[in-house]
């Protein structure tokens, strides 16, 4: 969701030198699965992949599990409050197999994976700034920002961003959240965003969810969005929560 007037491309192109260089090497197994087909969006359900518990051999284990969110103004709080916001109130979940979850909140109003963002960043900046090898969890969530951008320069971005996760946390589940709609009816331009980030996450092995298919705020905007019909309300924020303490608990499914 925009926080300011989208600053496309500008960020994106100044920093991909240094990006490409660090996850030249995720890139190459991109390269050799080819071009992806048409998007096939994948339900919360299906993400089945183990995140392995660490901690002293004469010690308890250490059953925390470390997330961190890349996203827009959907994840900072806008429109209600930081402390409101789902990534906070997922600090305190307990995900079905009774882990912990400790969350970094990367998000940065109005950014995107081609869009920079209020303080100059895209989604690929937020991984450089916040994902490290102790990360189990990359949660990428949105954007809308991104529509109007071309398909390929999207896709590429997003795979970059994809990428660029997996080299800096080569364990980590990567899952990414397409953009929700408020609307019973999608506007086109922001399907075309869903489909490209659907096939970008496909072709790198990323779980890909999809709000839009799922319908998640299907009959229930007026309740879980706020006044601008955009951003979600306080209800809004403990309905993600929910949902994302859903699809954390089947991406660390033992």
């Amino acid at each position: 969701m925009k926080g300011s007037s989208p600053r496309v491309l500008a960020v994106m192109k100044a920093s991909g030198a240094a990006m490409l260089l660090l996850v030249t090497s995720a890139c190459t197994t991109a390269s050799a699965q080819g071009q992806a087909g048409p998007a096939q969006p994948i339900s919360t359900g299906t993400a089945q992949v183990a995140v392995e518990t660490s901690g002293p051999a004469s010690g308890p284990a250490d059953t925390t599990v470390r997330v961190v969110v890349i996203g827009d103004s959907l994840s900072t709080g806008l429109g209600t409050s930081p402390e409101q916001a789902w990534p906070e109130l997922l600090q305190s979940a307990h995900l079905s197999n009774q882990q912990t979850v400790q969350v970094t909140n990367a998000a940065e109003n109005g950014s995107g994976y081609l869009v920079a963002g209020d303080d100059g960043d895209t989604f690929a900046m937020e991984v450089q700034a916040a994902v490290s090898p102790h990360t189990d969890v990359v949660v990428f969530f949105g954007s809308d920002n991104d529509t109007g951008a071309g398909p390929e320069e999207l896709r590429d971005a997003a795979v970059l961003t994809f990428a660029a996760a997996s080299s800096l946390a080569p364990d980590a589940v990567l899952v990414a959240v397409g953009p929700p709609s408020g609307s019973e009816e999608t506007d086109p331009g922001l399907a075309d965003v869903r489909d490209v980030e659907a096939s970008a996450a496909q072709s790198m092995g990323v779980n890909f969810v999809d709000p839009i298919a799922e319908q998640w705020f299907s009959g229930r905007a007026d309740v879980l969005l706020g006044p601008d019909g955009e951003h979600p309300s306080a209800e809004g924020q403990e309905f993600l929560q929910e949902k994302m303490e859903q699809i954390l608990s089947a991406a660390v499914q033992d």
